[in-house]
């Protein structure tokens, strides 16, 4: 394999995995916090959340999605290529939900853990919207790892 070629890949794979750390982290510890059974393990849940989504999440997504772009094209695959369309619009559809829908959803949350409404960031977290985007999320996301290992070498 080409140095150019090899490159890519470790820096696609290796964020793929940084990132999929941070997802998977922050959905879980998120999930806890909407089952907590008190507002300080809530609040101790969330701002764990919130260190694996900056620390993992949205530098290696950046990464992943940059780096997946560059290897369509080092590897000499068609944009026309059907796995490729479906992972980069499920790719790109998490990052619209984490960098819109959550991003605008996790303001209210801080603004409702600064005031001490517990019951408010209670709602938030396990409203309908919510729940359902994360479960889509994770399906998506279940996909893009699912095609990265199944595509045609």
């Amino acid at each position: 394999m080409d140095p150019l070629k090899a490159a890519v890949a470790i820096v696609h794979v290796a964020s793929a995995m940084l990132f999929v750390v941070g997802y998977v982290s922050t959905g879980v510890l998120t999930e806890l916090a909407r089952r907590a059974g008190g507002a300080d393990e809530r609040r101790q849940l969330l701002a764990l959340s919130g260190r694996f989504d900056g620390w993992f999440q949205i530098p290696f997504g950046t990464l992943v999605g940059l780096s997946g772009l560059a290897a369509v094209f080092v590897f000499g695959h068609a944009w026309t290529e059907l796995w490729v369309i479906v992972s980069i619009l499920a790719f790109g559809a998490v990052t619209f939900g984490g960098a819109v829908l959550w991003r605008g959803r996790s303001g209210k949350v801080r603004d409702a853990l600064a005031s001490g409404d517990d019951g408010q960031v209670r709602a938030l977290l396990s409203a309908r919207p919510a729940v359902i985007q994360s479960r889509i999320e994770n399906v998506l996301v279940a996909l893009v790892v699912i095609l990265m290992v199944l595509r045609p070498a």
